[in-house]
């Protein structure tokens, strides 16, 4: 996980979320707000409600830590609107854009659900029973929307599982250990042999990036590129393809899925380890991909 870039809906959006919202925030009882909100979600408006959440799909598309890829698990395609405040439990944010992302079906339904802790007033984690309002409003999740993960926990490239950083709170260790079990990301095997993938890929276009770069003719280096590199302009001065060719693979690279792979090469693989060590200081600038 990563945190996600901001961006805004529209004010109509805005305004047709508010609408629905509005619905929900007039019931008398937490049961029946729950109720409304379901109903209401499960229609999103009708007909008239299509305009606003194409909006809303579209903006949480952009979004995404790769081209669709779910927000959790950084591997699946992500098709789901995401609560990431269970609507269940917090029917007040139902139609809340900052209560939304964007997640495959797997780690939507499968997984997270309307799985719901909180912490309470000493931040000890307290479990939410299907039915009932939550006394505490401060959810045992981590928010990508507001928070970096990589400040709670660090992809270790050994184990390919998320540790703990050390120094936590108590309360950021709850709400760390609890995205951790809800998700299971540290328990699910496609997860952790597609990040052994990912850091092969890293490496490989680390690696190849180098050998272009290392070309000594723009016939060498049309050479070197493979058949589905982006398209270059070799009228150019053999310079300038370069550093088109540098900023691709910076595009490519820093958008890839399994971006928490990347983040972890960068500030541990690149210090500890002497492949990659090597590939950096041969490309420093990597290094702020």
């Amino acid at each position: 996980m990563i945190q996600l870039a901001s961006n805004k809906i529209s004010t109509t959006t805005q305004k047709f979320l508010n609408s629905l919202q509005a619905k929900i925030d007039f019931e008398p009882t937490f049961t029946q707000k729950v109720a409304t909100a379901k109903k209401l979600w499960n229609s999103k408006g009708g007909v008239l409600g299509k305009k606003a959440f194409d909006d809303v799909y579209k903006k949480l598309y952009e979004q995404c830590v790769y081209t669709g890829i779910c927000n959790y698990c950084e591997q699946n395609e992500a098709n789901d609107i995401e609560h990431i405040y269970p609507k269940s439990f917090f029917p007040e944010s139902t139609f809340s854009w900052s209560n939304y992302l964007l997640a495959c079906k797997q780690c939507n339904t499968a997984y997270k659900l309307d799985k719901c802790f909180v912490l309470d007033t000493m931040n000890n984690v307290v479990n939410v029973m299907r039915g009932n309002e939550p006394k505490h409003k401060t959810i045992a999740f981590i928010n990508p929307k507001i928070e970096d993960p990589n400040k709670f926990m660090m992809l270790n490239l050994l184990s390919w599982k998320f540790d703990l950083l050390p120094g936590l709170t108590k309360k950021l260790v709850n709400k760390a250990n609890s995205t951790l079990q809800i998700l299971e990301l540290n328990d699910r095997d496609v997860l952790i042999e597609s990040r052994k993938s990912a850091a092969r890929h890293y490496y490989e276009m680390l690696n190849r990036l180098i050998l272009i770069l290392n070309s000594n003719s723009i016939a060498e280096l049309e050479h070197n590129l493979t058949p589905y590199e982006s398209r270059f302009d070799f009228t150019q001065p053999l310079g300038s393809i370069k550093t088109s060719i540098i900023t691709s693979y910076k595009q490519y690279i820093s958008t890839y899925q399994h971006p928490s792979v990347w983040f972890s090469i960068k500030h541990v693989e690149s210090k500890t380890n002497p492949k990659w060590q090597a590939l950096f200081n041969l490309l420093p600038v990597a290094l702020t991909w």
